[in-house]
């Protein structure tokens, strides 16, 4: 009998244990008779949950060709039941890389230990029934969706979370690892923010990733809808790529939690944070902002003033506009809207609030009412001002001037609401109105008589100048007020009261009596004053008068009188157009079109006058004469010193003066140098266009700027120095009379003129005595002989009697050595 080799024994125990293995494996169907049982269930951490497996889904799955004890190995039992505590389920035996990357899962890093809402691989990827995540194109919507339902990630979640490394490598210029470790997001890396970026480097590389630099959603899905909804959000859906994200707030990677006084979200630090951009010229003028400059203007306000004090409840820019949820004015739940500002500031200032919205102006906004104003409209919006009504009045009467004035004396508003438009007016003309404008910052302001915020109609009960509560109001300043005190000495009357009636009937009689009386008076005395000026003229015919100007000369003066005039008149009327002048001549038809073709001949005939000036001062001879006559001297200077010392009694004579003393010099000189420059501004504005081609820019406004002065200049200077010496002094006036025929008396002339006096003499006296020849005589000498001899006066008994009475004169013909014989 043969014996068995033992290695074929040990080979036929072996497979006989193989087959009695398959022949008695646990299979999915040993399973199922116990969990395809609907009712199935069993109690885990103290709740009851289903054991149900849905064979159907099950061989749907993934994981088809697994049986249930290749993940639930513990459940291998040769005796059924198995244990009713098994083992969680271990994903990473078979997918070791992603069970990896489970250690660094965001979730586990950010989230709390206890929370309940940390993901598995379950919450992902179901239980039993397990699609093939290549099967499935929107990874993000079909896994991550269930708990992220707003907002659909932009990288699926197995995105190899440790790229910090990695992303140092292109990003060594700024050391962001650095700022993260001291960040609230220091437990990130940078795919968990950049998500996008981390699942698309090719792209990110060429920079083609914009506006998917960070995915601040994924956390924080409820601030991004709010941001979704505000003015940020809107402009960046719009595709203004400037609006404010997380990180313009927040920072990017330094990023500190609110309450650190180094977060740039922080109540201290907001001001500068939202004025990166609210104050940078450039950004408010490239975006079309209507308010400039609000961090500024809100760090020297009340606010502000105690935000930097160290004031825990000062409000800072998210107590008026929202944190994440900021809306411009006109968005809908709006904290800044007219009607929501009230309730906004009602959080600092409850009863101001309340008493504001009981007033006649809440009650408007209420209806519609946009120009009715609310609390923003009276204290601004950013640079509030404390205000005081009892200690600081000049606070309060920057307020009334400011805003109760402005807006009550708007007659478009006033017409449009059909109110009286008059109570500004009538405010300023009553006692309260002019003290208060003469600086008494005692005197009744608005809101003395009509309160601060509680402001209500007359006719309302409530209002404190109802006629039941005004004597009461009245005694506030006035003790002893009594009912008919109170109501006679409002700056309105009622317009049904009787007085009203009696107010209008003495004015108008008081507006006739002044017309009447006045006008009588200055048609009294334009009688005695043209009679007084003939008779002072009739004086002086009679008297021998020596030329100054000839007859060609004369009208040369009106012209330019005339023109200077037509051109002040008309000129300062533009300027001025809302004068009591200005609404007299539009009364009677004098508009814009007529005055500027006035203003435009008048400075035409002032031109053609300038030019025959110049052609008659060079072309005869008695212009040239004047002309030298006219030339600046030093010796003007010292007449000039002397003449001043005269009339404040330091010096016993005023000096002697040609035929043009330094006055008539400096008005003339004045004169040609503000022709010119009016001339030459003047044709800037009238043909500014053509200008336009070659000025600079400023070219125009400065030309405009500098004829105003210059017109400002001139026309004082004609007033207060010419007027004056021709008119107002007290020896001329109501005239001098050369202005009329050229002419003025001997002794004028010789006060005035002394030295041109004698000189007239001495030329005389040569040409007498043969030691000038008469053809050189000069242009004047010859005008002042000649005059004489119209009026039939013999010249050499003249000038002989004159020399024979005059002292000075005498020893000046010694002093030249000239014969008198």
């Amino acid at each position: 009998m043969k014996i068995f080799d033992y290695k074929q024994l040990l080979f036929i125990l072996l497979s006989t244990l193989f087959l009695l293995n398959n022949l008695f494996a646990q299979t999915n169907e040993d399973c199922l008779m116990c969990h395809d049982d609907k009712t199935l269930t069993a109690v885990q951490n103290g709740k009851t949950v289903s054991m149900y497996v849905n064979q159907k889904l099950l061989l749907n799955s993934v994981h088809k060709n697994l049986t249930c004890i290749s993940c639930h190995k513990d459940a291998k039992v040769i005796d059924f039941p198995h244990s009713e505590k098994l083992s969680k389920v271990d994903c990473g035996s078979c997918h070791a890389g992603y069970s990896e990357q489970l250690k660094n899962d965001i979730h586990k890093r950010i989230l709390k230990k206890t929370c309940e809402n940390k993901p598995t691989c379950k919450t992902c990827h179901n239980t039993h029934y397990i699609k093939n995540p290549s099967k499935i194109k929107n990874k993000s919507k079909e896994f991550c969706g269930k708990c992220h339902k707003e907002n659909v990630l932009s990288a699926a979640y197995h995105t190899n979370t440790q790229v910090n490394e990695s992303c140092k490598k292109c990003h060594k210029e700024k050391n962001y690892t650095v700022n993260l470790r001291k960040s609230v997001h220091n437990k990130l890396t940078c795919a968990n923010c950049h998500g996008f970026i981390a699942n698309n480097i090719e792209l990110h590389q060429k920079g083609n990733v914009k506006n998917k630099t960070a995915d601040c959603f994924v956390c924080h899905p409820k601030i991004t809808a709010e941001h979704k909804e505000s003015i940020h959000g809107v402009a960046l859906e719009e595709g203004i790529d400037d609006a404010a994200k997380c990180w313009s707030c927040h920072g990017s990677h330094l990023i500190y939690k609110v309450t650190s006084d180094s977060s740039t979200a922080n109540p201290r630090n907001l001001v500068k944070t939202c004025g990166k951009c609210h104050d940078d010229v450039n950004f408010t003028r490239k975006h079309l902002f209507a308010l400039k400059n609000p961090g500024k203007m809100y760090s020297i306000s009340v606010h502000g003033k105690l935000l930097a004090s160290g004031s825990t409840k000062a409000p800072s820019c998210i107590n008026c506009h929202g944190v994440h949820n900021i809306k411009n004015r006109i968005q809908a739940n709006s904290t800044i809207s007219a009607t929501q500002i009230p309730i906004t500031c009602s959080k600092c200032h409850k009863k101001i609030a309340e008493q504001y919205m009981q007033s006649i102006h809440w009650i408007a906004v209420k209806k519609g009412v946009r120009k009715a104003p609310t609390c923003n409209d009276c204290h601004s919006e950013h640079d509030i001002k404390a205000v005081n009504i009892i200690n600081d009045r000049a606070a309060v009467k920057k307020i009334q001037d400011n805003t109760c004035l402005v807006c009550h004396n708007n007659m478009l508003s006033a017409k449009k609401y059909g109110l009286t438009g008059i109570n500004v007016s009538s405010y300023r003309d009553s006692y309260h109105g002019l003290a208060s404008s003469f600086g008494n910052l005692r005197a009744a302001m608005c809101v003395d008589c009509h309160g601060v915020h509680k402001i209500l109609p007359a006719y309302s009960e409530e209002s404190s100048i109802n006629k039941k509560n005004l004597t009461n109001t009245c005694k506030k300043c006035h003790p002893e007020a009594t009912k008919v005190f109170s109501q006679s000495y409002t700056h309105v009357s009622e317009e049904t009261h009787s007085a009203k009636f009696i107010e209008n009937i003495v004015k108008t009689i008081y507006l006739w009596l002044i017309f009447i009386v006045i006008g009588g008076m200055i048609l009294h005395n334009v009688i005695i004053f043209i009679h007084d000026l003939k008779e002072k003229h009739k004086h002086e015919k009679l008297q021998i008068r020596i030329p100054r100007f000839t007859l060609n000369e004369l009208i040369q003066h009106t012209f330019l009188l005339t023109s200077f005039i037509v051109l002040s008149l008309s000129g300062f009327l533009l300027k001025y157009s809302d004068s009591w002048f200005a609404d007299i001549l539009q009364n009677i038809g004098f508009d814009e079109n007529i005055r500027r073709i006035v203003h435009r001949v008048a400075a035409i005939v002032m031109i053609a006058l300038s030019l025959y000036h110049i052609v008659y001062l060079i072309a005869t001879k008695r212009g040239r004469s004047l002309l030298n006559g006219l030339l600046p001297r030093f010796n003007d200077l010292k007449a000039a010193g002397q003449n001043v010392m005269y009339y404040l009694r330091l010096r016993k004579k005023h000096p002697d003066f040609e035929n043009f003393n330094y006055i008539e010099k400096a008005e003339y000189w004045a004169l040609i140098w503000g022709t010119i420059v009016m001339v030459i501004t003047g044709f800037v504005l009238w043909f500014p266009t053509i200008v336009g081609n070659w000025a600079p820019v400023w070219f125009i406004k400065v030309s405009e700027i500098i004829h105003f002065y210059e017109a400002v200049l001139a026309t004082l200077a004609i007033i207060i120095w010419h007027w004056f010496f021709v008119m107002f002094r007290p020896k001329e006036y109501p005239l001098n009379f050369t202005v009329i025929d050229g002419q003025m008396t001997l002794e004028h002339y010789k006060d005035e003129h002394y030295l041109r006096f004698k000189k007239v003499i001495v030329e005389w006296l040569k040409i007498k005595n043969g030691s000038k020849e008469k053809r050189k005589m000069s242009y004047f000498t010859k005008f002042f002989i000649t005059a004489l001899e119209k009026k039939g006066i013999n010249v050499e008994d003249f000038f002989m009697s004159e020399i024979e009475k005059d002292e000075n004169l005498q020893k000046y013909i010694s002093d030249n050595n000239i014969e008198t014989e």
